[in-house]
């Protein structure tokens, strides 16, 4: 009874907030001396007391505008465009007079036109500047202390993932230039994360194109969707960024800054973090991007579903990945200049240390031919330590109005100390035991990597005719050494003691790549708006990788005696030849490009293990073809059809016909008659946006079929003893897509986004000599709801469901079906007295998994802050972190002939205490996000 009225009570209020909140103001935009309507105008509404910031539209192809919702009152109506002078209009809305009908209202051109809007004192919240949005930084209320990430999610037509993924008019964000310059390298969360909101001035959103684009004009479909981050000027002269340090119960602390000193064409920054809260500043993978493993290619499984819960939000220390319990340290130097007038010089050093605690529990289900199951339980430790270093510079030399040359060298070097324990049991569908073991491992490496990159560009003075060259040259190499020490027990169908198979052994290793690329692109204009390109590449790399094992002398006490079927040398080489034309057109609507790759690759080596050689020796043929149209129906709506076709070569592990028996429980084979996989993959994607009214559809659509796909052939016997070697196979495939909508409640000043995933495989795998297809669904609904009713409060609601469902030909009482749900509520609220207050609440159900795993996770973390000293420089809050002790990472994988479900430790409930302290000249107070007059109300 009380939750009908609590509705009833929510129906009333919204009817009423509805019914004062019907007012609207409409117009037509006109240029008189031009004689036609003004398109892609701003149209802002502030309040006339205080110039607070009410709502704001875009004028549509005709020149038309129409903003409703407004309540009663006085208004102020800001009309403002990039080629003419704006305008400020007073507006009453009140009982009498609700519908504003301005007419024709005419725009002034400006006496001279303006590369982007000047607008001293109030700048519109989104201008349109040719192809790029325009957001002004100042209009968005961020929280104090408050980072550009958390700026971002305050304007329309962005979006920010919990792993800080950036999302602009539905692509992904590739790069975050500041003032138009990397800012240490291409990660895009080092700036987001690390940059202070209150000094940025102007967010850019647009595409950058490709070199090859920019070199001939014609878009090539390569471009990447690019955030551009204008500094205010005043960050332009002297220091500016904040210094946080925080210490908690259960042992935790954190800590970071962040100094920036601009001045011109010359960026400097600082920064550095540390802390145990598992809260991150870049991206991981980019930090770890290391390879020593001779060109190998490590192939996973088809993973259905993953469940987590997380922990992090913005303003909230938890970290972005829910995998571990972790201690970070790391700190960087980004320097960028203009040397001379030709030279444009970027560089930046990062180093990090990353130290991730990982306790996990599996349970593994895996099915046999004959209808039977074999459960697998393990629980495992691990322990592991990542020192890292990375340099990356960059010169971009102008060598005169039609020849270029960039040269771009990084270096990385990296130290790892890992430790993995871990104990299992296998048991049979009557209960009793397969096999039982534990296993002891140990490792430690470090290795370097070296690339360098050099692109000469030629544009000849017919538009179109260029020639570029490029080379890139990788060196790398790694040595390690290593421990393994376990014991693995089997026993006969009726549970007694079968035999023990133990292992002690002592290990080192090494290995080194060498390769290059070299490519050549010449263009030619053939008709107008059209040209052709031809190309021609060609690549070599050449590995070595060698291992040495040796077994404990029980004899001695040593580890002297070599194990020869676990000793073994690599040495491969693989090259390739390209040679493609393709025919690019391109016009004011549209543009397509159409054409074909030559290729020819070789794969060679040799590999010895023990007293067997193995030559290996491959050779591939394919025609590549490429197809590639886009329909623009206006400026933020298009249609994007992409085709390709690419290969996949079986690395040298596949292919060697020596088996790996380092895992007695699974051992692999290779197979040297692997083929080459064959892929054709189409995609669909459709966008409309307007990025001015905060409406926005998004629609994608993946197909790929694969042939010669390499999948496993596993044989498991009694005793869970699994051998797998790698096959062909025909006929694998997948369907993906999304489509998302979101839309304005302008009564609850906010936004809604509902969103719809669909997936599906068909995948194939051999148990036992059988074959055994699987096809798995995934599909499931996800709404957002953003709201800010009041200037200093906002609040976002989210739901999510996820839908699983794999089926097997082998065994079909076996086929899964689950699901997972997923709720919570992020709410901001400003107090009095410098006071703020923040809370995020999650709710994640996991049904149909295997007992013991299916939870219902709820994790509630809250903080509350009091900004003080001259300008609110200081800032003190305290943070609680899964207020329930509930936190808890549970997934579920299906791979090849088995469903795993998997629980790891992650952190749990702790309070912190911290203090922020920003370096800024000036302070911003509670509102932050900008500076000028304009007092911001969303």
């Amino acid at each position: 009874m009380k939750k009908i009225y609590l509705l009833l009570v929510i129906s009333l209020c919204t009817l009423v907030t509805q019914a004062q909140k019907n007012g609207s103001i409409k117009g037509l935009l006109y240029d008189t001396l031009a004689k036609q309507p003004v398109a892609s105008a701003t149209i802002t509404v502030l309040k006339k007391k205080d110039s607070a910031l009410v709502t704001f539209t875009m004028s549509d192809s005709k020149g038309r505008f129409e903003i409703t919702g407004l309540a009663d009152g006085e208004y102020r109506l800001l009309i403002t465009h990039v080629n003419y002078h704006g305008s400020s209009k007073s507006i009453t809305i009140n009982e009498a007079a609700r519908d504003k009908d301005l007419g024709n209202v005419v725009m002034r051109d400006a006496a001279q036109v303006l590369d982007e809007v000047v607008v001293t004192a109030e700048a519109p919240p989104v201008t349109l500047i040719g192809d790029t949005v325009q957001y002004n930084a100042g209009s968005f209320k961020t929280p104090p202390n408050a980072n550009v990430e958390q700026l971002l999610k305050k304007m329309p037509g962005i979006q920010v993932e919990k792993d800080g993924t950036i999302k602009a008019q539905g692509q992904e964000v590739k790069r975050v230039m500041v003032d138009g310059k990397e800012f240490f390298g291409t990660d895009p969360k080092i700036a987001t994360r690390n940059l202070p909101s209150d000094a940025v001035d102007k967010v850019q959103v647009y595409d950058r194109t490709s070199d090859a684009a920019q070199l001939t004009g014609f878009d090539d479909g390569n471009s990447e969707k690019t955030i551009n981050l204008k500094l205010k000027k005043d960050k332009k002269k002297g220091l500016f960024g904040k210094a946080s340090i925080g210490g908690g119960t259960e042992g935790r602390y954190e800590g970071r800054f962040n100094v920036n000193s601009f001045k011109g064409a010359r960026q400097l920054s600082v920064i550095g973090l540390g802390n145990n809260t598992n809260a991150e500043g870049f991206s991981f993978m980019d930090m770890l991007s290391f390879s020593g493993s001779g060109g190998n290619v490590t192939r996973s499984g088809n993973a259905i579903s993953i469940t987590s819960t997380d922990p992090s939000v913005a303003g909230f220390a938890g970290g972005n990945n829910n995998n571990s319990i972790r201690t970070i340290w790391g700190g960087g130097i980004n320097y960028n200049n203009i040397i001379g007038n030709n030279t444009d010089f970027t560089s930046n050093y990062f180093y990090n240390r990353y130290s991730p605690r990982i306790e996990k529990e599996v349970r593994q289900q895996n099915f046999l031919p004959d209808g039977s199951t074999l459960d697998r339980v393990s629980n495992s430790l691990t322990n592991n330590i990542n020192n890292s270093h990375k340099l990356n510079l960059s010169a971009d030399i102008k060598l005169d109005s039609f020849h270029s040359i960039k040269i771009s060298p990084s270096f990385g070097y990296q130290s790892t100390d890992n430790s993995n324990y871990s104990e299992y049991e296998t048991r049979r569908q009557n209960n009793s035991l397969t096999n039982q073991g534990f296993t002891n491992t140990q490792s430690a490496s470090d290795g370097y990597n070296f690339r360098n990159d050099i692109l000469f560009r030629k544009r000849f003075r017919t538009k179109g005719r260029t020639f570029s060259l490029s080379l890139q040259t990788n060196l790398n190499a790694s040595d390690g050494e290593g421990t393994q020490l376990s014991v693995n027990k089997f026993f006969n169908p009726d549970g007694s003691p079968l035999s023990t198979d133990s292992i002690d052994q002592r290990n080192s290793n090494a290995s080194d790549l060498r390769s290059y690329n070299v490519r050549a692109v010449y263009t030619e204009p053939v008709v107008k708006n059209s040209l052709l390109e031809f190309s021609v590449s060609n690549s070599l790399s050449k590995s070595t990788s060698e291992k040495t094992t040796w077994d404990y002398n029980k004899v001695n006490g040593k580890y002297d005696e070599v194990n020869e079927e676990l000793t073994n040398n690599y040495e491969n080489t693989y090259g390739y030849t390209n040679a493609g034309i393709r025919w690019r057109s391109q016009f004011k609507k549209w543009n397509f490009a159409v054409g074909a790759n030559w290729q020819k690759a070789n794969l060679e080596g040799t590999i010895i293990a023990g007293t067997k050689d193995s030559l290996i020796s491959q050779t591939f043929y394919n025609i590549l073809p490429t197809a590639r149209f886009q329909y623009n129906f206006t400026r933020f709506k298009n249609l994007q059809i992409n085709y390709n076709a690419s290969t996949n070569q079986p690395s040298m592990t596949q292919l060697s016909p020596v088996p790996d028996i380092s895992n007695p429980l699974n051992i692999r084979d290779g197979n040297p008659d692997l083929q080459q996989e064959y892929t054709h993959m189409a995609t669909i994607n459709f966008m409309s946006v307007n990025p001015f009214k905060n409406k926005n559809l998004f629609a994608f659509f993946n197909i790929r079929h694969t042939n010669n796909k390499i999948v496993n052939y596993d044989t498991i016997n009694a005793l869970g003893v699994k051998r797998s070697r790698p096959v062909n196979v025909d006929g694998v495939y997948n369907i993906s897509g999304s489509v998302s909508v979101g839309l304005p409640v302008r009564f609850l000043k906010g936004t809604v986004n509902i969103a719809s995933n669909l997936g599906y495989d068909k995948n194939k795998q051999f148990v036992n000599s059988v074959g055994n297809t699987i096809k798995t669904l995934t599909l499931g609904p996800v709404l957002r709801l953003d709201m800010s009713p009041t200037d200093k409060f906002d609040v976002s609601i989210n739901a999510g469901i996820n839908y699983n469902k794999s089926k097997y030909s082998l065994q079909t009482n076996m086929d899964a079906e689950y699901f997972s749900q997923n709720y919570g509520a992020d709410v901001n609220w400003q107090l009095p007295a410098s006071f703020y207050f923040s809370t995020e609440f999650t709710y994640t159900i996991n049904n149909r998994l295997t007992d013991g795993f299916n939870l219902r996770v709820p994790l509630w973390n809250a903080s509350i802050s009091k900004q003080f000293l001259r300008y609110n420089r200081g800032e003190l809050k305290l943070s609680a972190f899964d207020l329930l002790n509930e936190n808890v990472n549970v997934s579920r994988s299906s791979n090849q002939s088995y469903i795993e479900d998997s629980r790891i430790k992650t952190l749990q409930r702790y309070f912190m205490l911290s203090f922020t302290y920003s370096l800024s000249k000036m302070g911003l107070g509670p509102a932050g996000g900008g500076g000028g007059p304009i007092r911001i109300m969303r």
